[in-house]
């Protein structure tokens, strides 16, 4: 059996030409959408009135000209500096410019009221709105305002009259600020006067009763004292925390058993890093005494001495730290009693101190403060009198707008070019999409690596033109089936396919008479006892078959119901009578049986069955056959249940050889350059005319001669 591994075929990658292919395919789709997409833009631009647009210039300065360095309640320009702050004050002059405002200032000034393109709408002010629009010049300060409309002289003069009333509000609204402020601190000032006189006279009497001193200072020294202790208190409390963490940790290495130089505190200490130095030059000598002398050699016993004292100093010296740390950890609990006694204190006094200011401050802040924004509104008023008369307006009207005397729409090639590229992508994508939704099988990867199958042939749909092809294809089927076949016993061949109408029995009649034009004995069986068809190919009777031979007597003999076909080599038994539950037949013990005995006779038995979906059939077929073979229209079923057909078969029979797609249009697919170089081979550069006919030949479909007698089966076959 030829190697999955070696018949599977890469991968191959999607190559341009595949999508030109795919184009070509899809062409007249193309080519009708491009048309319909065309006609409409040529219809809808060449259909469309003229219209003309007018467009004035104005300059926004974002700071306004002051003259002086007053205060600016005028809000005219940004408030703040920054590049955000100036974006965001732009933006909002171009909403100002398209706000209803602006608009009803237009409408009362031309009093567009009455005007025809407004009168009769429900809000005729929307309406100017939404014709207004604004372009700002890009980098700079200058914005465009326009409109569009059919006539010329009007969309001028509604565009200037918008830019004057942008301007004029403007400069309305700083002055009607700058009033309004005015009259509000003036309103303001004079309470505040009479609320300062008297906070003052309070502070003054309070004093003058209470007798009270109290020193400025004295308050911030003892916030600064308090300051220190907790500073200190603080650098205590942490040395203490990291002494005790210490001691914790010397308490559980010495429960553990282990050394206290793991410790880094204990083990950084300059004598014990001076003892472990000793230690190691004493071991380094014990080792090489070790190498020249024994265990209780004298020299050995000595080292070893002196290596015992120096860890027993170490022991020492390590307790010695620790008893350091635990008086220190003593000391800093005194200490820290201490400090926290005398914070407490200091804390008090400080408290006392405050609480005799306190009273005395709340009366002179009062003062203080009715003074502060006295000041500072009496100043404030001066400064916005000056300012009301030195302001100056930051925008003015830069270009006024002409007449336009050339439309801008429609633009007539501009239309024409973006209905052209609309309607090629349009159709392009169309085809594109509908190719997307295909979920059907259509290439050989497809075959192989979805349904996970050897493709053994490539069957062209049936048509003068591609008759070379369709035998091509066929003698690919029959080396396949050849180089399958494990064994010259295992000649059984199911072929079946998922769905209904694929070729199935076109399939296994044009192979079988491939095997039988090159001498092997074939034998056809029809065991589609649902729509049999193999006697139609072939054209023989349909009695006397299959079903005919399971209801026999025992001693009947098969090759009563053989029939011979125009082939000396090739046999069909057809399927007889339909009975009413097919799969009853196929379990039989003579159908078994049968196919037992035809083994011992043919080269080759073809079964033809019913599609697997839905029917138990196929799956006995599957089960009593050596090969399984599928047969996959083009372009037609659904893979994904074409794949669990094949995955049903998979179980009861895994020997599934491999699949033929049939049926496919070698003119629109990507196998038209394969066949074409075939046929260029064989017939020449050109394909056979029409109307001319080819003679036939034995391994063709056509040309099926009466059925011979049972007497000849048998000596052919005997």
């Amino acid at each position: 059996m030829l190697d999955s591994s070696i018949h599977v075929e890469e991968k191959r990658e999607i190559h341009l030409l595949d999508y030109w292919r795919l184009i070509w395919r899809g062409r007249w789709t193309v080519l009708s959408i491009f048309v319909i997409v065309v006609t409409l833009v040529a219809i809808g631009t060449f259909t469309q009135k003229p219209v003309y647009r007018a467009a004035a210039t104005v300059e926004i300065v974002p700071t306004s000209r002051k003259v002086s360095p007053v205060a600016d309640v005028a809000e005219l320009g940004t408030a703040s500096y920054g590049w955000f702050a100036e974006e965001r004050y732009f933006n909002t002059q171009y909403e100002i410019i398209k706000s209803r405002d602006v608009s009803t200032r237009v409408f009362d000034k031309l009093d567009l009221y009455n005007h025809p393109r407004f009168k009769g709408q429900n809000d005729p002010i929307s309406g100017l709105v939404r014709m207004i629009e604004v372009e700002p010049v890009k980098d700079t300060g200058i914005v465009e305002v326009s409109l569009e409309g059919t006539q010329p002289e009007e969309v001028a003069t509604w565009v200037n009259a918008i830019a004057d009333a942008y301007v004029n509000r403007n400069m309305d609204q700083a002055s009607q600020m700058t009033s309004q402020a005015v009259s509000a601190l003036l309103r303001e000032i004079a309470p505040l006067k009479e609320r300062l006189e008297d906070t003052q006279t309070k502070s003054f009497d309070f004093a003058e009763k209470a007798n009270l001193y109290v020193p400025e200072n004295q308050q911030k020294m003892t916030n600064e004292r308090m300051s220190s202790l907790q500073s200190q208190l603080t650098e205590s409390q942490v040395k203490r925390a990291q002494i005790e963490s210490l001691l914790h940790e010397t308490e559980e290495v010495s429960s553990r058993g282990g050394s206290y130089d793991s410790i880094q505190q204990i083990g950084n200490d300059p004598v014990i890093v001076d003892l472990h130095r000793e230690k190691v030059q004493l071991e380094r000598e014990l080792e090489k005494l070790l190498v020249t002398y024994k265990d209780k050699h004298i020299r050995v016993l000595e080292k070893q001495s002196e290596l015992d004292k120096i860890n027993q100093k170490i022991t020492a010296e390590a307790n010695r730290v620790i008893d350091g740390l635990r008086t220190q950890l003593a000391l800093l609990r005194d200490q820290e009693a201490r400090l926290a006694h005398s914070y407490d204190q200091t804390k008090e006094e400080s408290l006392q101190v405050n609480r005799k200011a306190s009273s005395f401050q709340l009366v002179q802040g009062e003062a203080t403060e009715a003074k502060r924004i006295y000041d500072l509104i009496n100043t404030r008023v001066k400064e916005i009198t000056l300012s009301s008369s030195l302001l100056a307006n930051n925008l003015r009207i830069l270009d006024r707008a002409s007449v336009p005397t050339v439309p801008v729409k429609p633009r007539s090639l501009l239309n024409m070019a973006i209905g052209v590229m609309l309607g090629l992508f349009l159709g392009v994508g169309t085809v594109f999409f509908m190719d997307y939704i295909d979920n059907t099988i259509r290439t050989s990867e497809d075959v192989e690596h979805f349904l996970k199958l050897n493709l053994l042939a490539v069957v062209p749909r049936q048509g003068e033109e591609a008759g070379h092809a369709v035998r091509e294809a066929y003698q690919t089927l029959r080396t396949s089936l050849l180089f399958s076949r494990k064994t010259k016993g295992t000649n059984t061949v199911l072929v079946t396919s998922a769905g209904p109408q694929e070729g199935k029995t076109s399939t296994i009649v044009n192979v079988a008479r491939t095997l039988a034009t090159a001498g092997e004995k074939v034998m056809v069986l029809d065991c589609d006892l649902r729509r049999p068809a193999v006697h139609q190919r072939l054209n023989l009777s349909r009695d006397g078959g299959i079903t005919n031979y399971i209801l026999a007597s025992e001693g009947d003999d098969w090759r009563t119901y053989a029939r011979a076909t125009d082939l000396p080599s090739l046999y069909a038994i057809t399927s007889g009578p339909l009975p009413p539950n097919p799969a009853d037949v196929f379990g039989h013990e003579r159908f078994q049986g049968l196919l037992k005995e035809l083994r011992q006779h043919f080269d080759w038995i073809f079964i033809d069955s019913p599609p697997v979906v839905s029917l138990a059939d196929a799956m006995i077929l599957a089960s009593l056959s050596d090969m399984v073979t599928f047969v996959v229209k083009h372009n037609e079923n659904d893979r994904e249940m074409i794949r669990r057909c094949v995955t049903n078969v998979r179980r009861v029979n895994p020997n599934i050889i491999g699949a033929v797609l049939n049926n496919v249009d070698i003119q629109s697919s990507r196998y038209y350059n394969d066949y074409y170089y075939v046929g260029y081979y064989y017939y020449g550069e050109s394909s056979p005319k029409k109307g001319r006919k080819r003679p036939s030949s034995g391994g063709g479909p056509a040309g099926v001669s009466e059925p011979d007698s049972p007497a000849r089966i048998g000596r052919s076959v005997g």
